[in-house]
């Protein structure tokens, strides 16, 4: 449990469900982050006191992670669930791939539903993997009951690798009216006169912030000058801040590290810049866009899922350094062009307010597979 925006979207989840119907735990498989580099983000203040928040292998104690990492790569995993999981649940739910997704699909409690969420890309994780890995993978998606894409765009890709799973689509949903009340704090820091861009993200290659500074560092060389805000941690981290330092970057861009409260920096920006290689959903563009903040973003799958369909969409860019050079370079040359984009994102952030995702939700967990699922 770091603070990314799957750990955020369970939390929101948790807390919204109706406690006249569900009595909810989360649990994480380890207490602390495994990122030498992240520091663990204590989840305790965001969640409501009706929801049991658990971590099942306490690896501050490098012995006992140890032995549980020994034992989980070659012994029987049902074994080590059965170990560490004492309660009966009648819904478990793998909010993530790879490791929660592997544990929950060795669960020994055969009366439960089981349900698996995806956060990205299936290309990502699968393209470059032999058929033996894909069928093993295929045998724990097996043991799910329905697997939940956060995109339709995502969906699309597993079922790409695993056709004929009962599988949906729920977007990520975010409480507009939370963020826009997070973004009328107090900021410690004040706009300049300077063009400003900001973007919220682990600091890991995925999201393409090495080439994000490289397009920095040449419009600095070509005279241009404006603030890039970088909001986030990740094992990338001190690799980027030697970058800035190395490249003379440092008054142009603002590391502001993991914050509690990210939206209240929106303000000091004057667009939002997302450089990712490829986004499962993209909740952090979405956030920004509840804000009014005009999207710039590089053509990854299912970008116009998420800022909606245009026909000029001048604001996606190629995937590559030059095209996120060409968008900012865009914007500083003619800096009008990003009126329209605002009052753009405020219209379709309303179709991920949380309370529409909440009832698909809560309509699956209480019956199942349903007529809308695809």
């Amino acid at each position: 449990m770091i603070l990314g925006g799957a750990e955020k979207v369970l939390i929101d989840i948790a807390n919204r469900l109706d406690p006249s119907l569900f009595d909810v735990t989360i649990i994480s498989i380890y207490k602390e982050s495994v990122y030498s580099s992240v520091d663990t983000y204590h989840f305790k203040s965001l969640i409501n006191d009706n929801v049991h928040l658990v971590s099942l292998v306490d690896n501050s104690r490098h012995a006992i992670s140890n032995v549980f990492n020994h034992l989980y790569a070659r012994i029987d995993k049902s074994i080590i669930y059965k170990a560490l999981i004492k309660d009966k649940y009648d819904i478990e739910v793998a909010f993530y791939e790879g490791m929660p997704t592997e544990f929950v699909a060795h669960s020994t409690n055969k009366q439960s539903k089981k349900y698996a969420w995806l956060h990205t890309n299936n290309d990502r994780l699968y393209a470059d993997k032999a058929s033996q890995s894909i069928d093993g993978v295929r045998d724990i998606y097996n043991r799910y009951d329905c697997v939940i894409g956060v995109s339709k765009n995502t969906t699309e890709s597993f079922l790409r690798y695993f056709p004929d799973f009962p599988c949906t689509t729920i977007h990520n949903g975010v409480d507009l009216s939370e963020i826009r009340n997070k973004a009328r704090e107090d900021c410690d820091m004040k706009k300049t006169d300077k063009m400003s861009f900001i973007t919220v993200g682990r600091l890991v290659p995925v999201k393409g912030y090495e080439r994000l500074l490289e397009a920095c560092k040449d419009l600095l060389q070509d005279g241009y000058e404006f603030s890039l805000y970088m909001i986030g941690d990740g094992s990338e981290r001190r690799f980027l801040e030697e970058y800035i330092h190395r490249n003379g970057l440092d008054d142009m861009v603002i590391m502001l590290g993991q914050q509690d409260n990210p939206y209240k920096y929106f303000k000091l920006s004057d667009a939002y810049i997302c450089s990712s290689v490829t986004e499962g959903f993209g909740l952090a563009i979405v956030e920004a866009m509840s804000c009014g903040l005009p999207i710039l973003t590089t053509d990854f799958p299912g970008i116009n899922e998420i800022i909606g369909e245009s026909i000029d969409a001048w604001n996606i860019c190629d995937n590559s350094k030059e095209g996120i050079y060409r968008v900012l370079k865009e914007v500083l040359d003619d800096p009008q062009k990003l009126e329209d984009l605002s009052s753009l994102s405020l219209l379709q952030s309303k179709q991920f307010n949380i309370n529409k995702q909440i009832d698909k939700i809560q309509e699956l967990f209480m019956n199942g597979v349903t007529s809308w699922t695809n």
